[in-house]
């Protein structure tokens, strides 16, 4: 049987969504000369034309994702909404029902080619009931796993004992958790230059997630919970001795066990733009828990096989980062 190469890290932002929270939209609008803009409630995302910095026009049409995929060398995806979307500040008369609609979009564009396409469903973080609810309706039309933020989600951090319902529930299903960091001036409509939130935030925002779950004794409570965290991990692994040294000298840490136990329940994508940054994280990780992601049409894109092509791996290690693991994880059909 030939390897299947899966990339699990890619967003889509459907028409079927647009509009559909209320006065936080989601808006998406493209002017004469391209610029498009993307807004959700008070904030508002631009870009130039070709740059891909918003969700792309062209992703949510799912024969030209597989067109694409099959340009790219990618036979299966994973796909989540677009971060921007999470809608988690949202009352949760309109945050509740928008992910349902999400998650029937999601299901709606996978369904054109359910063996290629896979989408990880989001939950109404405000509403930890409801939440539990729609990930249990997500799971039954095919969803795989939970993608939720990594930090200020509905006034709540990873730690917080209100989701450990959620966790309690993901775990009995065996599949993973997705991590996404979203923009930390969304419910203000705060830019920054640069978009700095996305470049340096999400990174920080994706270690914080990590100390919240080790620190927090989250993964005490579960100890077989499984979280994926794109962008390589964040500062993870090049900070670790650092949060290692933490661990044992910083109030109200819950964590019983060397913080270096817990890797095992991590899965990092490989997301590296720099070799020698992402040699180190293959170094630090092992093969058994790293992911192909690309961010298939965002603004950091990459060819995420090429980047794997590039550590020169047995074909044992390279089977494994390039599909096995994520078949495995998500329990994708092969």
């Amino acid at each position: 049987m030939r390897n299947l190469k899966v990339d699990i890290h890619s967003h889509v932002t459907s028409p079927d969504i647009i509009g559909k929270a209320g006065k936080y939209g989601p808006e998406r609008t493209i002017d004469d000369e391209g610029r498009v803009t993307f807004r959700v409630g008070p904030y508002a995302s631009r870009s130039e034309p070709g740059k891909g910095l918003i969700p792309n026009p062209q992703g949510p049409n799912p024969v030209a994702r597989l067109e694409g995929m099959d340009q790219n060398g990618i036979d299966v995806m994973g796909v989540t909404v677009s971060p921007l979307c999470y809608m988690y500040w949202a009352e949760p008369e309109v945050g509740v029902p928008f992910a349902t609609t999400v998650n029937n979009s999601l299901a709606k564009f996978c369904s054109v080619n359910p063996d290629r396409l896979f989408f990880i469903p989001t939950v109404p973080l405000q509403d930890i009931d409801a939440s539990i609810k729609e990930l249990d309706r997500s799971i039954a039309m095919g969803g795989k796993g939970l993608n939720i933020g990594t930090d200020s989600i509905a006034g709540r951090n990873l730690d917080d004992e209100s989701l450990l319902p959620l966790f309690e529930k993901i775990a009995k299903y065996d599949m993973p958790v997705f991590l996404h960091p979203y923009p930390s001036g969304i419910e203000t409509g705060q830019m920054d230059r640069y978009n700095l939130s996305w470049i340096t935030g999400y990174v920080h925002q994706e270690t914080v997630a990590f100390c919240h779950l080790t620190f927090g004794g989250v993964l005490d409570r579960f100890p077989d919970l499984k979280i994926c965290i794109p962008h390589g991990g964040g500062m993870v692994p090049y900070q670790f001795g650092r949060f290692e040294y933490a661990q044992s000298r910083m109030p109200d840490v819950k964590g019983k066990k060397p913080l270096r136990d817990y890797l095992k329940n991590f899965y990092f994508d490989t997301i590296i733009h720099d070799l020698s940054a992402r040699r180190y994280l293959l170094d630090f990780m092992g093969a058994d828990n790293l992911l192909v992601g690309s961010n298939y049409l965002g603004w950091d894109a990459v060819d995420g096989f090429k980047l794997v092509d590039e550590l020169n791996l047995s074909e044992t290690d390279h089977r494994k980062i390039t599909g096995e693991n994520a078949i495995n994880l998500f329990k994708l059909k092969h």
